[in-house]
């Protein structure tokens, strides 16, 4: 665990530089993977710089007014630079709307689009995961296991680590679909079944973990969902649609 990078005399948080790191590594290999599919790069990089915008905006602006009472008392705070005053909820939702929102303008065609999304946002997810470990962030069930990771003074699950392995072993099939000629989509969806696939399987060794009724995890229960219509969809693909039947004209 390392939460501060520090050169020299100069400090630096790891946690954002991760973000920012993952944020432009996403993009680069979205932008090229969307030259090989036949789509201007740029397009890659205008819907993630109109994500991002949208993601810190509202995100901020989500947390101001969650904890309006201690702003109000230091309102300089508002546009204050603390990377954990902020909503992820709903900025990540402002961030995919946004970013929707230019793809329809600029009448992209969706599924190669989330197939050139795709390798980006799994590269993306990895460094994150790998920068949330590095400042002890969500954090994973204490263990005695020989490969646990002391984080905050207890050996854990390194769920940061598992979660990165996932999207790696992920990343590499979308890679390859991406290489061979299928139907627009398919590579997103692979994306989704492994995301899905990794998140589900990964939950039960999170330290603390949002609950539904009965102490179901919430996101377990999201990436089983995510993986199950990903692969309903891509079997239903697979599946070659009956021959329309030949009616004979009467003699």
């Amino acid at each position: 665990m390392s939460p501060v990078l520090q050169l020299g005399s100069i400090a630096l948080p790891t946690y954002p530089i991760s973000l920012l790191l993952a944020f432009w590594t996403g993009l680069a290999l979205s932008a090229r993977a969307a030259r090989r599919l036949g789509l201007d790069g740029d397009h890659m990089w205008n819907a993630g710089l109109c994500a991002l915008l949208a993601t810190i905006v509202v995100g901020r602006l989500a947390h101001v007014i969650a904890f309006w009472p201690a702003y109000r008392l230091q309102p300089v705070e508002m546009v204050g630079l603390n990377a954990q005053a902020f909503l992820w909820g709903p900025g990540v939702l402002a961030g995919l709307i946004a970013a929707a929102w230019y793809i329809h303008r600029h009448e992209l065609p969706w599924a190669t689009v989330l197939d050139a999304a795709a390798p980006g946002v799994l590269a993306g997810l990895i460094i994150t995961n790998l920068g949330v470990l590095l400042a002890g962030n969500d954090v994973g069930a204490p263990t005695a296991l020989p490969w646990a990771v002391e984080i905050w003074g207890v050996p854990r699950h390194p769920v940061q680590i598992y979660a990165a392995l996932g999207e790696l072993i992920t990343l590499t099939a979308v890679l390859a679909a991406l290489r061979k000629p299928s139907k627009p989509g398919t590579a997103a969806l692979l994306g989704l079944l492994g995301w899905g696939l990794t998140t589900w399987l990964i939950e039960p060794f999170r330290a603390g973990s949002s609950t539904i009724m009965a102490g179901i995890r919430l996101w377990q229960m999201i990436g089983l969902a995510a993986a199950l219509a990903a692969l309903w969809t891509l079997r239903r693909w697979a599946t070659p649609a009956d021959p329309t039947p030949v009616v004979e004209p009467p003699s």
